[in-house]
């Protein structure tokens, strides 16, 4: 099982500036990949590409021997609900719900908020957030946030997760932390984890880097 994209690129705007410029390539089943690149090359757009949250101008991405351009909205939406995790930036917590209900969010759309609870809170026990299943995000830390937002990203075992910039938005420590967590991850669950970063030294964490420069893959 791969990830493989055909000769995608992507154009955004009425003059069709191209960003993306007929990348083509695979990721394997079970792999950390980073991809890095200055600002403007492309990577989160080809990051938001391969996870279906975007559609190319041209190419195609298959996923487990799917084509994307062959499923409609409905069977996509499953899809990505089963079978993807995300994480972004920022944490984008809903702030009236405590940090169990975050996590539980993917599994509303399933009807499986009771089944999946108690994996829920043990992934929160994995994260040293036990003792704060039951606050608001707005009491807790940044880097406790947004291992929050891991958590909800797993809490449907997905078999791809994707990130954008995890740690962005953190402190070094803080993002050490959650680079760990990634890697501890893939290693012990074998989950798939692409992500984009601008720091050397977390996109070095991964087994493999994919590297931009100005839309196309070196």
């Amino acid at each position: 099982m791969a990830i493989q994209m055909h000769d995608i690129e992507k154009s955004f705007g009425t003059r069709a500036t191209k960003v993306l410029h007929g990348i083509t390539g695979e990721i394997q089943s079970g792999e950390m990949v980073s991809i890095t690149g200055r600002s403007g090359s492309g990577k989160s757009t080809l990051l938001y590409i391969i996870s279906t949250l975007d559609r190319p101008s041209a190419g195609d991405v298959t996923i487990d021997g799917v084509r994307f351009s062959a499923m409609n909205s409905k069977q996509l939406h499953g899809f990505r609900n089963t079978k993807m995790g995300f994480v972004f930036q920022f944490h984008h917590l809903l702030p009236e719900l405590t940090a169990l209900e975050n996590v539980l969010m993917p599994t509303l759309k399933t009807r499986s908020s009771k089944t999946r609870r108690a994996f829920a809170l043990e992934l929160l026990r994995e994260f040293d957030l036990s003792d704060k299943a039951d606050r608001l995000p707005a009491q807790l830390s940044g880097g406790e946030q947004q291992r929050v937002a891991i958590a909800r990203a797993l809490v449907m075992q997905p078999r791809y997760v994707f990130a954008d910039e995890p740690t962005g938005n953190l402190d070094s420590a803080n993002g050490q932390l959650v680079m760990n967590l990634f890697r501890r991850i893939n290693h012990e669950r074998q989950t798939t984890i692409i992500y984009v970063t601008h720091d050397q030294d977390f996109a070095a964490m991964a087994s493999r880097k994919i590297q931009l420069v100005d839309g196309k893959l070196i």
